[in-house]
């Protein structure tokens, strides 16, 4: 029997565009159903080490750094001075890993649902986050972010980072996609705070996802900008979301400065930085087109892949 023939594959959730993406995979070395989530470390075939909760693939060890450098970096020089920062998914540490990179950051309060999750990639995900949750400024908690914020105080936070899964069906981030979850993000931003959001996938044949997300958002921030990043594991163009009580300038004159502050990058730099800023023409045309606002209530609610039992 060939390799091919005895390796293993995950098969993602279909979306609702009708994709589903098949990984092979060498070897798994963690597989658990937590409280909250099905959880796989796996080394794949043609990404290595990845990690995938309910069955899509959050990270590889190839190219995790497309998507957590513009994830965090222009949020964070856009803010200029990020003193206290709340992350909503600690996950692979990676997102902590790059806003430790920022040495204003003074505090750094890290929440996580699952600890089961933090544990195993503590464990198996080193070359992510390469020794953050030692950092004296992350304070690690296990919780809902829903009760972290509701416990801050108003303009308590300077920079609140959501790297939260995807809205799947009955997963846990499926009412944080909303107008009453991002208000209470609003309430405990400073008046100079930003906030910053991955946004799910940009399809060119069908914007519906990030025109719901940018639509919410707009509904309570007055100041919304939608960035992308290419990341080759996802088969996928990505969005990221920056929203804030006031606007904020996205190519000062001097972001070439707040860059260099910045050591041990790999890929962001000021020309990539204008890249992810900058939209295609046609897909800013689409993305200019007014998507649903998510309330959060009952029947409003933002589904990004079908649950198994849908497919």
């Amino acid at each position: 029997m060939t390799t091919e023939e005895t390796r293993q594959a995950i098969r993602e959730p279909e979306s609702i565009d009708g994709v589903s993406v098949t990984y092979l995979v060498d070897e798994v070395l963690c597989d658990i159903h937590t409280p909250h989530q099905h959880l796989i470390i796996a080394d794949t075939v043609a990404y290595g080490r990845a990690l995938f909760l309910d069955g899509l693939i959050q990270s590889s060890i190839t190219d995790e750094v497309l998507y957590h450098e513009p994830l965090i970096h222009p949020a964070l020089l856009a803010h200029a001075d990020p003193k206290r920062v709340l992350v909503g998914g600690a996950g692979e540490g990676a997102s902590l890993r790059e806003i430790l990179r920022h040495t204003k950051v003074e505090r750094l309060v890290a929440v996580d649902l699952d600890p089961e999750v933090v544990a195993a990639c503590r464990e198996h995900l080193g070359a992510w986050h390469q020794g953050a949750f030692e950092d004296p400024r992350v304070e690690l908690r296990f919780e809902d972010v829903q009760d972290t914020l509701a416990a801050s105080p108003d303009r308590s936070w300077d920079v609140v980072v959501l790297d939260i899964t995807e809205p799947v069906a009955e997963g846990p981030a499926v009412d944080l996609f909303a107008t009453r979850f991002f208000a209470e993000v609003a309430r405990v931003l400073t008046d100079d705070g930003i906030m910053v959001l991955q946004s799910g996938e940009v399809d060119p044949a069908g914007m519906e996802v990030v025109r719901t997300v940018k639509s919410t958002l707009e509904a309570v921030f007055p100041w919304v900008r939608m960035l992308h990043t290419y990341v080759p594991s996802f088969n996928a163009m990505w969005g990221i979301a920056l929203a804030g009580k006031r606007s904020f300038d996205l190519l000062p004159e001097d972001q070439d400065r707040r860059i260099a502050t910045l050591e041990g990058l790999r890929m962001y730099d000021v020309e990539t930085h204008r890249g992810l800023i900058h939209w295609p023409r046609f897909l800013a045309e689409q993305l200019a087109v007014p998507g649903e606002v998510v309330t959060g209530e009952a029947g409003s609610k933002l589904i990004t892949h079908k649950l198994e039992s849908e497919r």
